[in-house]
């Protein structure tokens, strides 16, 4: 995916809970995203920022990045049989996988959606992304990250999609579920290193949002 040029204005909601179910979606739900809502509030439309989306591509997402984005990259991290290659096989596997995120030239990101990739990351891995981040960021740079407080998870990454800027839509690409890892905010804050967690918050429908920021 290239770049999008179509800088504009954008709003600000906040919230914690389930706003809703959507209609003819069983396994679709909306839920608050008090982070995200933070973190938007707080772009400057005089000032277009780029964005990293670690998911994968989304008409939503994009048209919604549109409004104060002077570029977006979506990376699709993990896609098809990465996320089973990246833990079965060794740290070079993943490495190469982060080629991904490298922007054009040497344009750096202002916000970074990570979703809920940590919940499927292994051993070091997440330190290694978190470095990996770090490299095409620039100061004041926020990170917006999701892990699961349940004792179970969706055994692949969910796809979001950004309903507003404070709601995000969950869409499970799979019913198989499997033990969640429920990292402490202590290991998250570790993982995330150079990174600061400047807010962590656990929602009602099992999920921890961390927003994070590179000083």
């Amino acid at each position: 995916m290239g770049w999008l040029h179509r800088p504009a204005a954008a709003e600000a909601a906040a919230g914690g809970g389930v706003v809703g179910r959507l209609s003819g979606e069983n396994d679709s739900a909306t839920h608050d995203s008090p982070a995200l809502a933070e973190i938007f509030a707080s772009i400057d439309a005089e000032h277009p920022i780029r964005v990293l989306d670690l998911g994968p591509a989304s008409r939503v997402n994009l048209e919604f990045y549109s409004g104060f984005a002077s570029g977006v990259r979506i990376a699709h991290l993990l896609r098809g049989d990465d996320l089973k290659k990246a833990s079965e096989s060794d740290e070079g596997f993943f490495v190469s996988l982060l080629d991904r995120l490298s922007p054009s030239g040497d344009e750096t990101f202002g916000l970074i959606l990570a979703w809920d990739i940590l919940d499927h990351l292994t051993d070091e891995q997440p330190s290694i992304l978190a470095h990996h981040l770090a490299a095409v960021a620039e100061r004041g740079t926020r990170v917006h990250v999701m892990t699961t407080t349940a004792h179970t998870m969706p055994a692949a990454s969910t796809h979001f999609e950004i309903e507003g800027p404070g709601h995000l839509v969950y869409r499970p690409t799979t019913e198989e579920r499997i033990t969640a890892p429920n990292p402490p905010p202590a290991q998250v804050e570790r993982w995330l290193d150079p990174f600061r967690i400047s807010r962590s918050v656990i929602l009602r429908h099992g999920i921890r949002e961390f927003l994070a920021v590179l000083d």
